[in-house]
């Protein structure tokens, strides 16, 4: 801890020249810019990362993966067998688990684009 006396300066002394050295030492640890912040149309709660959002077909905004994920298994009758995945490039499919001799398999019944993809 450092007391001051009654000549002593803030600016002349030791503690102008920590504060500088402190101020240029973490210059690059600033907060971030941040972009616009996206809401979820499905759950109304923030979107934290966009790079796993997906947009939303009724909407046209962007969602997290997981509520739509859920809205779709919720529109489809799944049998026990059957599960949804997401099978990339936008699209979603009902795959169900078939057993082999050596290995699982599964077999895509139904695949269906969700996100329209215009790349």
């Amino acid at each position: 801890m450092v007391y001051l006396e009654e000549n002593q300066t803030i600016q002349g002394g030791l503690l102008s020249k920590n504060y500088h050295k402190k101020s240029k030492r973490y210059h690059h640890y600033r907060p971030k810019k941040r972009g616009p912040r996206y809401i979820c149309p499905i759950c109304n709660r923030p979107l934290n990362v966009t790079m796993t959002a997906i947009e939303h077909q009724e909407t046209g905004k962007k969602a997290h993966f997981d509520c739509i994920l859920k809205e779709l298994k919720k529109s489809y009758q799944l049998n026990p067998k059957e599960e949804m995945f997401y099978l990339g490039g936008g699209s979603f499919g009902i795959i169900e688990r078939v057993k082999g001799k050596n290995s699982m398999g599964f077999v895509i019944k139904k695949r269906f684009q969700y996100e329209n993809r215009e790349h």
